[in-house]
C-alpha cells in the first residue's frame, strides 16, 4: 500500500515538474512588456500590437523573409527550436506615403541555445537577396561593438535620380536621391529573441541603429 502511495506521489511530482518546466507556453500578453515602448522612440507611437502565439501568424506578419524562403521553412525553424510564444508591434511615424513603420518582435524559447539558433538562422536569411530574381538590394552585415549577441544587416538599394534638375533649381543642378534600404536586426538575452525591421531609405541607418540599442537596453532591464 505504501509503495503504491509513493508511486502516485512520485508521478504527481513528475507531472508538476513537467507542467512548470520549460515546456510550457507563454501568452502574448505576458511578452508585451518586453517590446520597445513607443514613447522610447521620439516621434513614433504604437500603431498596433500583434499576438504571435501561433508561429504561422508570426512568420506571416512579423518577419521579412527572402522571396525564395518558403514560410513553412520559417515555421519549422521556430517550432524545431522549442518555440514557446511571441508578441509584436508596429511603431509608426507620419501617415500615408510619408509613413515610416518599424516592426518589433520578441519570442521566447525553451533555452538560450534555442534562441541563439533562431537568431543565427534569421541573420543568414537577412544576408540573402530579398528578391526572387535580380535585385537592386545588396545585403551587408554591420558590426555593433559592445553588443555581442546582436546581428544587424543593411540591405542597400540603388535609385536612379530623376531626369533634369529638381523643381525650382537652376539648370545643371542634379537631384540627390536616397536609395531604398531594408534594416534588419536580431539579438538574444537568455531564452528571449528580439528583432526589429525597418524598410525605408539609405538615410535612416543611424536612427535605426540607435533604436535597436534602445530596444536592447529596454530588454536588459526586463531580464
Amino acid at each position: 500500500m505504501n509503495g503504491r502511495l509513493f508511486a502516485v506521489a512520485g508521478l504527481t511530482l513528475s507531472l508538476a515538474i513537467v507542467g512548470c518546466g520549460g515546456g510550457s507556453k507563454v501568452s502574448s500578453a505576458s511578452l508585451d512588456p518586453r517590446l520597445l515602448p513607443g514613447s522610447a522612440v521620439p516621434g513614433f507611437a504604437v500603431q498596433r500590437t500583434q499576438d504571435w502565439s501561433d508561429p504561422v501568424n508570426l512568420v506571416g506578419e512579423g518577419l521579412a523573409l527572402p522571396q525564395r524562403t518558403r514560410p513553412s521553412e520559417a515555421v519549422k525553424e521556430f517550432t524545431g527550436a522549442h518555440f514557446r510564444g511571441a508578441a509584436g508591434e508596429v511603431l509608426a511615424q507620419g501617415t500615408g506615403l510619408e509613413e515610416t513603420a518599424v516592426r518589433v518582435g520578441v519570442a521566447k524559447f525553451a533555452s538560450a541555445g534555442d534562441a541563439n539558433t533562431v537568431r543565427d538562422w534569421m541573420h543568414r536569411e537577412d544576408l540573402k537577396q530579398p528578391c526572387y530574381s535580380q535585385c537592386v538590394f545588396a545585403p551587408a552585415p554591420v558590426n555593433e561593438p559592445g553588443f555581442p549577441s546582436m546581428r544587424l544587416v543593411v540591405q542597400s538599394g540603388r535609385a536612379k535620380p530623376p531626369p533634369g534638375p529638381p523643381p525650382g533649381a537652376p539648370p545643371g543642378v542634379k537631384a540627390h536621391v536616397l536609395g531604398p534600404a531594408n534594416y534588419l536586426a536580431e539579438f538574444t538575452i537568455g531564452p528571449y529573441l528580439y528583432w526589429t525591421i525597418l524598410q525605408g531609405n539609405a538615410g535612416l541607418r543611424s536612427r535605426f541603429e540607435a533604436g535597436v540599442k534602445l530596444y536592447y537596453a529596454h530588454a536588459k532591464q526586463r531580464s
